[in-house]
This record gives C-alpha cells, structure tokens and sequence, in this order.
C-alpha cells in the first residue's frame, strides 16, 4: 500500500536555481561587471590615481546598475528590454491593424510579425500547424479531465503517477520539440440549460408568466455572469528536423509531414488513453481558430458559444487580432480587439510539499470585489530533456555551485540556505533521472484578460491571491507583453526565446 506522505506531491517541479553563471549573477551582469572594471582600467592606466575620481559616475552606475534588479530581473536585462520597446516604438511596430482588403499569401495567416508565415493544414479534420522558420509541426487535443479534483487522494495519486510516466516517454524518443499543456477558463453562457428549459416547459404546458416559471427566469438570468467555461488542452510539437530519416521513408515534402503529424496524433491518443486521460476531440483548423479568436476579442466568445455543430469554430482566416497595441508608458499590459490582457511568467512553485491539483485556487480564481471568475489562461510549456543532457546539465550545475562556494570561502562568507537548497534540487534531480524520471525545461505563463484596464487590476489582484493560495509566484513579463500573449493565446506549440 502506498502511505499518506507518499500521496503528498507525486511529482514535483524542481525549484529555480539562483547560482547564476557566477555568485548568482547572470550573463547581462557579468557584461555590466566587466564595463564597470575596463572602465576602471583605462582610467587608471591614462590619469593614475585620480582617473578612479574622474572614472567614478561611470563605473558606478555600471555597476550599481549590474547589482540591483526591477520587478525580479536584473536591472540591465530590464533596460535592455526597455530599449528595445522604445525602438518599436519609434518604427511603429507596437501597433498592429488588420487590413481585409490587404492581400495574403494563400495558406497564411492573419498574424503580427514573422507569425504570418505559420500554415495551417487540415489532414481528416486534425489542424497541422506548420511552422516554416523552426521546422515544426504542432497538433493539439482537447482533453477530458472532469472531476479530477473530485477524486479521492489516492485515485488522485494513481493519475498523476500514470500522467508521469506519459510526459517521461517524451525523453526518450527523439523528435519531440515541445509538449503545452493548457488551460483556459472565460465566461461562457447557459444557453444549453435556457434550451433545456424551454423544451421541459413546453411538454408540460407550463404557462410563462407562472410564479414557478418566474422565478426560474430570474434564477438564471442571475446566474448566467457567473457561468464560466474551463477547458484543458494538450499541443504535441514535433521537430521535423530531428525526424528527417521518418519523413524521407514516408516520402517526403508536404504530404509526408502531414503523415507524420496524424500518425503522432494517435500514438498520443493511444498513451494518453492508457493514462486514463481521454481525448475529447483533436481540434480543427476551425477549432484552433476560435480558441485564438476568443482570446483577442473576449466579447466575441459568446457568438462562437452559441454556434451549432454545422457553424462551430471560426474560419482560419480571423484567427488573429484585428488591432494590437503596446501601449507607450504602459509596459506590463497589451490591447487587443476588446480585451486588455497582461501575461506573467510563473518564477516560483510550492516550496514545501503540495497536494495533487494544488493548482485549483488558479483556476477558480475569483474578482475579490464582485466574485466573477477571472478570464485567464494558463499554459505549461514542456521541452523534453534526453538523459544524456540532462545528467550534463546538473553536472555543470554542480561545478558553478561548487565555484561559487569557493568564492563565498575566499571572501569569508558563508552559504545561505537558499544555496543549500540548490545543491539539494540538484542532488534529488540527479537520483530522479537515474530512477527513470524524465526531465523538462518547462516555464509556466498565465495571461489574464479583462475589458478594460481597471478590471484587468481587479483581476490581477484576484489572480495574485489564487496564486498566494497555490504556494506559487509569478512576475509581469514587463516589455514583452505582445510576444507573451501570442505565446499563451494561439494553441500551435510556440515557446518563449
């Protein structure tokens, strides 16, 4: 039998290393560090002594600059991330506007930047999303996963046991670029219960202005701003380059990577259904459409509700934002069509021991004043790991730590227990690998939408509480609002650089 401490946390995410390339510091640092000192050098070598008075407001600030951080990212990070908003700005390109009359490429989508160049193929009613510039082929199923956190703790503990040993599968075969798991909660409308409704009073000849039918009237009418929709989706990627030897037994060019995509598709049918974890549907190049379509014009969600099974989804064509814009002087929010949206990356997990589905205060998370559910979005993305790489990686990990407490030694000073705790991370990954558990490169991103930008700080400020509840944090993703949300709103396996 398995004993309650072991029901506790089957899997648990690694926590985020703080070693840095050296003392915690990153690469942006370093190049800052390494300013400050030339500075210093060449002031030195051209004035002596007194070139350290002359030199000092410059290396100084270069290195107080390289010291400090803004919103939990190193100060230099963030001023180059800055920079880099303000020449978009003054070229124009925070701000995008779809023009219908303009022509497009056949195949193409309606999407900012080098994203208009992604193809959509339907192959017997699965959307293939190719896209050209990384060699990618992305197909997405939308899962059945009702009642998990009604379970009981061990049947709890049985699927995500099951869960895991299906995202372990994934490193140890090549070709697998990137795995998204994903969910998305929005208001939706009770128009199936008005429906049933009707039909019951009809057969019954109930009269419509009875106090009975009255008083259902006015039930559902103010139930219907809490009714809320959440579905969960899982996008398998595939790197095409790494199947190159598949694709040339299978012919080759278009209709092999079509093969190959649909041939992927049922194997991951076939684990996910051994996991107990059931595939509603593969989504449609209709299907992916209005998923995208809804995320942009959060208003729109309803007209897509209520289409009929001849009329589902949205034609490719819409996929994209009709108007996006990054604000100037607004640097952690994005408009679009009739939302306002801001995207945070997650940076913390649980630090202590978490239940199975501990991340259910995210995904019931309420506006604190008026109680109505926050429209979000919360996207795991996953890039396999091969062992070899992975046992690579904690043993350059560990030569940094053991660097850096060289360091702290010379200087006197000793570890903290965030240190210790990253030599522990690294130590229970290691026993992990070698135990047959697989490793990800994962980053969690959670985009938050509102019609206007004082609901989206309600909103925010209701997500952040779900979050405290969940044990986790996370950070606004300041200067790259734009690049966020398509990350998070369009389900075809893309990834943050």
């Amino acid at each position: 039998m398995t004993s309650t401490s072991d029901l506790s946390r089957p899997v648990r995410l690694p926590r985020r290393s703080r070693q840095g390339v050296v003392m915690g510091m990153d690469g942006w640092q370093l190049t800052f560090v390494a300013a400050a000192g030339t500075v210093v050098l060449i002031c030195i070598n051209r004035f002596g002594p007194p070139g350290l008075l002359y030199g000092a407001p410059l290396y100084l600030l270069l290195g107080g600059t390289a010291l400090t951080s803004i919103h939990g990212v190193s100060s230099p990070r963030m001023a180059g991330l800055w920079l880099m908003k303000q020449t978009r700005h003054a070229l124009g390109a925070t701000t995008q506007t779809y023009r219908p009359e303009r022509r497009e490429l056949a195949g193409t989508l309606n999407m900012p930047g080098t994203r208009a160049s992604i193809q959509f193929w339907d192959v017997d009613g699965v959307a293939c999303v190719y896209n050209p510039h990384d060699r990618t082929v992305s197909v997405t199923a939308e899962l059945e996963v009702q009642g998990f956190l009604m379970h009981d703790t061990p049947d709890r503990y049985d699927l995500a046991q099951q869960w895991a040993q299906v995202l372990a599968s994934f490193t140890q075969r090549p070709g697998i670029k990137r795995v998204t798991l994903q969910e998305r909660t929005l208001p939706t409308t009770i128009r199936a219960a008005r429906d049933h409704y009707d039909t019951v009073r009809r057969r019954r000849d109930l009269e419509a202005t009875s106090p009975a039918a009255t008083n259902y009237e006015e039930v559902m009418n103010g139930s219907e701003r809490f009714a809320v929709s959440h579905r969960n989706y899982l996008t398998f990627t595939l790197d095409l380059l790494a199947l190159g030897a598949q694709l040339k037994s299978l012919g080759g060019g278009k209709d092999a990577i079509q093969s190959l995509a649909y041939i992927e598709a049922g194997n991951l049918s076939d684990a996910l259904r051994a996991a107990k974890v059931k595939v509603r549907k593969w989504l449609s190049p209709r299907d992916v459409a209005a998923l995208a379509r809804v995320a942009f014009d959060p208003e729109f969600a309803s007209t897509v509700q209520n289409r009929d099974d001849t009329h589902a989804g949205v034609d490719p064509i819409a996929l994209g934002p009709m108007y996006l814009e990054e604000p100037k002087g607004h640097n952690g929010i994005v408009h679009t069509d009739s939302g306002v949206h801001t995207t945070m990356w997650v940076h913390e997990w649980p630090r202590s021991d978490a239940p199975v589905g501990f991340v259910s205060p995210i995904v019931f998370a309420r506006h604190p004043h008026t109680g109505e559910a926050v429209t979000h979005i919360f996207s795991l993305v996953l890039t396999p790991v091969p062992v070899s790489k992975a046992l690579k990686r904690i043993r350059d990990e560990k030569k940094v730590w053991r660097g850096n407490e060289k360091l702290r030694a010379k200087r006197g000073t000793d570890g903290s227990a965030a240190d210790l705790a990253d030599w522990d991370a690294l130590e229970k990954q290691e026993q992990e690998i070698v135990a047959g558990h697989g490793e990800f490169r994962y980053g969690a991103y959670l985009t938050i939408t509102a019609p206007d930008e004082e609901r989206l700080d309600q909103a925010v400020a209701g997500m952040r509480n779900a979050l405290s509840r969940a044990g986790m944090e996370a950070q606004v993703l300041y200067c790259q609002q734009a690049e966020a949300l398509m990350v998070n709103a369009l389900p075809v396996g893309l990834g943050m650089k």
